[in-house]
């Protein structure tokens, strides 16, 4: 038993085992060579607190799955002496059983490799955690299902984004600011699913979507990403905006939607209603 059973796939029969969802701007080029030199200084000097401001946001997810709420995620990331953090929480619903998930937190360095996680979540009323610490080539994890520790340890190829292998999303946020969007080529990664191991990612730029939502319309971009679990292959949808915040996600195989609070989710258009039971057709004269 594994950490991961506080996660979709242990309470979903229907469903396959994992669904796999996949912020920072680019930054403008500054021409600052005419300015003085005390000018100069201020100048870096604010650029520098401004990307610092930048990598700080905060965000909510609502979750669907066949078109029905299911769960809801929040989450902030900071940054602060050369690190970075993403926490955050989130609950699902699932009728005769909750999900709490207390706890989702990652911290890396500035260059997005990771240097520890824990997570704490309760399924009904089994308690679950995993803490774990990341080398260059290792991950060291400690797995307690409720009947005490297990430690394990894993090779890593380095960078990996740490996630779970289903709830909560937030986690991927930490793999946007890494994803080139000027290129269609592959791009290659790697996630450690918490838990468990490591697993390649690959990620496809598909340029720029204009995206319907129920309540406005916005131009986002289009990412698609692959992860080879260790359940099989798994295949996502995501769509940013240009300070690379998840707005809406997809995994079809599931029927799964994740939306950023402030785009509603737009229903499809209601199947057509069928022709009443014997209703007769008037014939053409």
């Amino acid at each position: 038993m594994q950490l991961i059973r506080f996660s979709l796939a242990a309470f979903i029969n229907t469903r396959k085992a994992d669904f796999v969802p996949f912020g920072l701007s680019a930054r403008s080029k500054l021409s600052n060579r005419s300015l003085p030199v005390t000018a100069r200084k201020a100048l870096a000097l604010f650029i520098l607190q401004t990307a610092v401001f930048a990598a700080d946001s905060s965000g909510k997810f609502n979750i669907y799955m066949s078109g029905k709420p299911l769960a809801n995620e929040s989450y902030s990331i900071r940054s602060a002496d050369g690190k970075i953090t993403i926490d955050g929480s989130g609950a699902a619903d699932l009728g005769m059983l909750k999900i709490n998930i207390e706890q989702f937190k990652v911290v890396t360095d500035d260059k997005y490799m990771p240097l520890e996680a824990i997570a704490k979540a309760q399924m009904g009323k089994a308690n679950m955690s995993v803490k774990a610490k990341f080398s260059a080539d290792m991950a060291q994890s400690e797995v307690d299902t409720g009947q005490g520790p297990n430690t394990k340890e894993d090779s890593i190829h380095g960078g990996d984004i740490v996630i779970n292998a289903n709830l909560p999303i937030f986690p991927w946020s930490l793999l946007m600011p890494r994803v080139k969007l000027d290129t269609a080529e592959p791009q290659q990664f790697y996630a450690f699913i918490l838990g468990q191991a490591e697993a390649p990612l690959t990620v496809v730029s598909k340029g720029k979507d204009t995206v319907e939502f129920a309540n406005k319309k916005v131009t986002l971009n289009h990412l698609f990403g692959s992860l080879a679990a260790p359940s099989g292959p798994i295949e996502a949808d995501f769509w940013i905006d240009d300070d690379r915040r998840i707005i809406k996600a997809i995994v079809p195989a599931q029927s799964v939607e994740v939306y950023q609070d402030g785009f509603e989710r737009k229903a499809p258009p209601a199947a057509p209603k069928p022709d009443a039971e014997g209703a007769k057709k008037t014939p053409n004269p």
